[in-house]
């Protein structure tokens, strides 16, 4: 089957004018910037390999990562997008940077099954205005990108505008459409991924449409602090709170599933780096002093050790500060193994396509975040019991999931429906709705009386039944009826 991946780049908040979304940022930082490496003797196709993976997880590689593609653990990789070459206005594009290393890192993600994309990047809003809304470029730009494609034997290609406007959302949905029908025609098997935001303040993305074309959506949920905010904060916070603001992972992944029909087709894209602020004091969203810098997660980690790495619980991700003579306090935030290990487990519990990566590399040769990763998505040969029989007629769902106060249940069960007298149907069907914590312990167990049939939902409050607030942590929500069981995870942040 063809399969296609639409990368969300996701840049938060009400952005002023002069903001710059990470990838931009780097971007412009690294211009220029040259690795010299030898090009293999020639191309390696790319190879059939059965994974062990239960999801998606997709990379960029920046061109200045150099020979890192070494430090890759390739096992838990399924799509690693070259970044970038830049596609211009009227559809021609830029040289491709540090073409050996494209080369070399093809090869070795060929070897071991994991596919290899180009990123084509425009981050002026003019020139996509241009591209976009001109037939004749957007066909030049198709035809340019298939032959690089197939020049270099890569397997599809990242589209990545970012801050695109209202005037281009039909022909950006036309130009992903056309974009996608002629790779898969001309080349089966090949993914095509676009950049969009995690809050379309440009009412510019189309997200069903963008969808229905597509195998994927890379929702990238970082920089909701960026480098110009006015206060030091958390790149990536996990929920929504009074402290950080509205826009989260979680608010992001919520809006998708509410107004995106696909939520198997969102990958979660997460940091490997971090920012750093000179800032008035270090205390908890301190004033900044200036603008931030990013760090990748190797620098940041390694600061942290020094000066002594923090956890901040509502953000649910991790902070330093120091103190310099004669300069004053500074303050990196960042996402650790553990912090990221909870987003993946928002892919699992929401039944994501997978999860995504800024950037490949940025963790150097440490093994941690390859771990979290690895116990999240990697099947390790222990299989559970094939219950498909006894879950075949109830289903089960809970919306939002995470959740922060309440959730609602939604569930069904067929054969009870097909019962017109109801005190039949319960003494032939008795249900079962519960609620049990990790240690498998019931917390909360809905009366009878809630049921309605064929649908009906009830509503958790995250109480146990006596009343009192529960911990944030994964759930396990039960129902039975007759010989049939089904389970949902749920997902409670405070």
């Amino acid at each position: 089957m063809n399969s296609l991946f639409i990368l969300l780049a996701i840049t938060i908040s009400q952005f002023p004018e002069n903001y710059q979304g990470i990838h931009e940022t780097e971007w412009l930082r690294h211009r220029g910037s040259t690795v010299t490496v030898s090009s293999p003797p020639g191309a390696i196709e790319l190879r059939t390999r059965q994974r062990p993976l239960s999801k998606v997880v997709y990379g960029y590689y920046p061109y200045w990562m150099g020979t890192s593609y070494n430090n890759l653990q390739y096992d838990l990789l399924s799509h690693i997008a070259y970044f970038s070459v830049e596609l211009k206005g009227d559809g021609t594009l830029g040289t491709i940077p540090n073409i050996s290393t494209m080369e070399n890192l093809r090869n070795i993600a060929h070897s071991n099954g994991v596919q290899v994309l180009i990123t084509a990047t425009q981050f002026d809003n003019v020139i996509i205005l241009n591209l976009l809304n001109s037939a004749t470029a957007r066909t030049n730009a198709i035809n340019n990108l298939f032959n690089l494609v197939t020049n270099y034997t890569l397997d599809g290609v990242s589209i990545d505008f970012e801050m695109p406007t209202n005037p281009v959302k039909d022909s950006l949905t036309l130009f992903i459409q056309d974009l996608t029908d002629y790779f898969h025609t001309n080349l089966p098997g090949s993914h095509i991924s676009i950049a969009t935001p995690a809050v379309d303040w440009g009412n510019a993305f189309d997200y069903d449409l963008l969808a229905l074309h597509s195998d994927g959506l890379f929702i990238m949920a970082y920089n909701y602090y960026w480098s110009g905010s006015s206060y030091a904060g958390p790149v990536s916070p996990l929920p929504s709170s009074t402290l950080w603001g509205t826009y989260s992972v979680m608010w992001t992944v919520n809006d998708y599933i509410q107004y995106g029909i696909y939520a198997d087709k969102f990958i979660l894209g997460c940091p490997y780096y971090g920012l750093r602020w000179l800032t008035e004091n270090d205390s908890i969203k301190s004033p900044t002093r200036g603008t931030g810098g990013a760090l990748t997660y190797t620098r940041a980690t390694d600061s942290a050790v020094v000066y002594g790495k923090l956890w901040d619980d509502t953000s649910k991700t991790v902070w330093y500060a120091n103190y310099i003579t004669g300069d004053g306090w500074y303050q990196g935030w960042f996402d650790d193994s553990l912090s990221l290990r909870m987003k993946y487990q928002v892919v699992l519990d929401s039944s994501l396509c997978g999860a995504g990566i800024w950037a490949l590399g940025y963790d150097g040769t440490k093994p941690e975040l390859w771990g979290a990763l690895r116990d999240a998505f990697y099947y390790t040969g222990i299989k559970k019991a094939d219950n498909r029989q006894e879950t075949r007629d109830i289903r089960l769902s809970a919306h939002p999931n995470p959740f922060t106060k309440t959730v609602e249940i939604r569930y069904s069960i067929p054969e009870i429906s097909k019962i017109e007298n109801r005190n039949l149907a319960l003494s032939q069907f008795p249900i079962s709705l519960c609620i049990y914590d990790v240690s498998g312990r019931i917390v909360k167990n809905f009366p009878i009386s809630n049921f309605k049939f064929p649908v009906s939902e009830v509503t958790w409050d995250s109480r146990d039944d006596s009343g009192t607030l529960l911990p944030s942590g994964i759930y396990l929500c039960a129902l039975t009826s007759g010989g049939y069981r089904e389970t949902l995870k749920i997902h409670f942040l405070r």
